[in-house]
């Protein structure tokens, strides 16, 4: 005799609930068109932020321009950080267009990988007490990247049917 025979209906356990929607669900139905939606609303969000931060770089009030500037190595006199806001804003618009993807993700993927340089040139600015788990604003500032570079690959991988 197994032990579950042994159990009354009462003391087994209840099923857990399937992890997938049943195919007949509202869940089931609105997925596809939930998906379509947001993956235009990733476009907009990466996109809009590339177009932002940009826009406070090239007009001189980005909180960040210190930081760009101090981990460069080389003189950045008064011309980088705005010119790397321009550079930003053309990547905000070429996200928000969806068009070339294939030539978009390693322009985008090298900036990307450049603000990383913190991690290595400063780390006194990313580290709390030279600890790589204990990150400071900066260097959460800059970790966030990766998730960016992960939804820039979505982005531009993905065939465009449509918006």
């Amino acid at each position: 005799m197994t032990v579950s025979s042994q159990l009354t209906p009462s003391t087994r356990r209840p099923a857990s609930p399937p992890a997938v929607a049943a195919p007949g669900s509202l869940f089931a139905r609105l997925a596809p068109r939930l998906h379509r939606f947001g993956l235009g609303l990733l476009r907009a969000g990466l996109g809009g932020v590339f177009v932002w931060f940009g826009v406070l770089k090239a007009i001189g009030l980005s909180p960040a321009a210190a930081l760009v500037a101090g981990v460069m190595p080389f003189d950045t006199g008064g011309w980088f950080v705005p010119a790397l806001g321009w550079a930003e804003i053309v990547l905000g618009v070429w996200l928000l267009t969806g068009r070339a993807g294939a030539l978009l993700l390693p322009v985008l993927g090298g900036h990307l990988l450049g603000t990383f340089a913190v991690l290595f040139v400063t780390p006194e600015l990313a580290f709390d007490h030279a600890n790589p788990v204990l990150l400071t604003l900066v260097g959460e500032f800059v970790v966030k990247n990766v998730v960016l570079f992960a939804a820039a690959v979505v982005l531009t991988t993905r065939p465009r049917p449509g918006f």
